[in-house]
């Protein structure tokens, strides 16, 4: 039923077993357009003037003499979309069911339906009555004989209330519509936030591995510069071997021949000359003094290249996605000798580890990028001051202690440092001071996303304009045996299924 339909619904039904009852209903509640007028005439009479408009306003009414009839009449209107709004319904209707018997059967097919139960005797108490149709709110006594006036109140009032319940339960279910469809909405919102917080995801983890791979690439000329250093001398070493072994090769050849000679006989003058000139020649005394030398220093040139190679391969790798117990000395003391080339140069490196530090779970490919950038960071604040191929040098600090629950890095130089303007921006995602094409901005930005939001640490800037700049890195060092005990359990198990 529509909300006119709604609006006008002033159909009643009364349900009684006497035929008189229901001539004096349509009497009292059918009003028509001659009883209007009537009406009109007696008022004029009675108070003179301009009678009032009057619309005649009467109620559909329908009759039923059994409870069964009834129920069969409800059914139909509720079928039909055009339900009544109220029922009058006598206590007493033999041979059927009593009023108490169809008002509960009319309620299981019209919960809605406001009802009037007109009584002349005391066939049920109140309590009775409520004991058996419960407390409702659609639900009156009016006691035979009734006056016109309470009849029609009742059947204005239930009408009316009806309505009211019918209108505000559309609004209602209109409001869970509305309500629905912004949930929809809201829920396609969320879906569509959450696609693109994963994709902001990708793009953030290509970010960092793009950052990784350039600071890779940025190293690698110094990379390929260090290693050729100790190569270098290794190569001039081997070949100083290569000459100085023809030298012994050929001054053993004669002592060969003055030995066998020896032993024959006395040698001949001439190959004990020969072989004096041959040690002469190879001046054993020189080689006895450079070739351990030279075997040290090629030794000591491999290492470096080891080293080197060793420190790339462990800062180049990728890691896992799970925070993995670390040893944070290693890992920057790693990183140092990667990005030896890019500091050399312009800074005096000073280390002072804490040897007591614990493990600390992190992602350490992470924190070697966050410990790289700031190195490259402090390097280049360093050049700024002391100028390039100058001859002078900075220093940069690298300090790192257990802080109570806390693994705290202290990352330090001598360069220009920063005014307060700038260290309040040194973390926005951009935001660089070096020149075009000299800094993308992302450096100290994903330094902070790794060590705060990765790491649940944090991270903060100290500086003095013309002393220096110092970040301090925190990480929570929780229980990284016991996580790493935990991981070792989780692999077994999966190892075991």
């Amino acid at each position: 039923m529509n909300a006119l339909s709604i609006d006008k619904n002033k159909r009643i039904l009364v349900i009684d077993d006497n035929q008189a009852v229901h001539e004096d209903f349509q009497k009292i509640l059918g009003l028509n357009e001659i009883d209007a007028a009537s009406l009109d005439k007696a008022e004029e009479a009675l108070f003179g003037g301009v009678p009032t408009t009057r619309k005649a306003e009467g109620f559909d009414i329908d009759s039923a003499y059994q409870g069964q009839e009834a129920l069969k009449l409800v059914r139909e209107a509720v079928q039909a979309g055009c339900p009544y709004a109220m029922a009058f319904v006598d206590i007493r209707m033999p041979p059927g069911w009593d009023g108490l018997e169809t008002i509960l059967r009319l309620w299981q097919d019209d919960p809605d339906l406001q009802v009037v139960i007109c009584t002349a005797y005391s066939d049920y108490t109140w309590q009775e009555i409520i004991g058996k149709l419960g407390i409702a709110d659609r639900l009156l006594i009016l006691k035979k004989p009734f006056d016109n006036i309470e009849v029609r109140q009742l059947a204005y009032a239930l009408t009316q209330k009806w309505k009211v319940i019918r209108q505000t339960r559309q609004k209602i279910d209109d409001l869970h519509e509305v309500v629905q469809e912004r949930t929809d909405e809201l829920q396609q919102q969320k879906r569509h936030l959450e696609d693109t917080v994963e994709q902001l995801n990708q793009v953030h983890t290509q970010l960092l591995q793009a950052q990784k791979l350039e600071s890779i690439g940025q190293l690698a000329a110094g990379i390929a510069h260090e290693i050729n250093t100790p190569t270098q001398f290794v190569g001039d070493n081997i070949r100083f071997l290569h000459d100085a072994f023809s030298d012994l090769r050929t001054l053993l050849a004669k002592y060969e021949q003055l030995l066998e000679a020896s032993r024959e006989n006395q040698p001949p003058p001439e190959l004990v000359a020969e072989a004096d000139a041959a040690v002469e020649e190879a001046d054993v005394e020189y080689l006895t003094e450079e070739i351990p030398k030279a075997i040290d220093q090629s030794l000591e040139g491999v290492e470096r290249v080891a080293k080197i190679v060793r420190s790339m391969k462990e800062f180049s790798h990728p890691g896992g996605e799970d925070k993995q117990a670390a040893d944070l000395n290693k890992a920057i003391e790693t990183t140092v000798t990667v990005a030896r080339n890019e500091w050399k140069y312009v800074a005096e490196m000073v280390t002072d580890y804490d040897p007591s530090l614990p493990l600390v779970p992190c992602l350490i490919g992470d924190f070697n990028q966050v410990v790289l950038n700031m190195i490259i960071n402090a390097a280049y604040a360093i050049k700024d001051v002391v100028g390039h191929n100058t001859g002078k040098k900075g220093t940069i600090t690298v300090v790192t202690r257990q802080d109570g629950d806390w693994a705290r890095i202290c990352i330090s130089d001598t360069g220009s440092g920063m005014p307060a303007e700038i260290r309040s921006r040194v973390f926005d995602p951009f935001f660089t001071t070096k020149d075009v094409g000299k800094g993308t901005g992302q450096g100290l930005a994903i330094a902070h996303t790794v060590i705060v939001n990765k790491h649940g640490g944090c991270i903060d800037v100290e500086s003095e304009v013309g002393k220096g700049t110092t970040f301090i890195i925190r990480l929570p060092i929780e229980s990284a045996l016991d996580e790493q005990a935990g991981v070792e359990c989780r692999e077994e198990a999966h190892s075991l299924r």
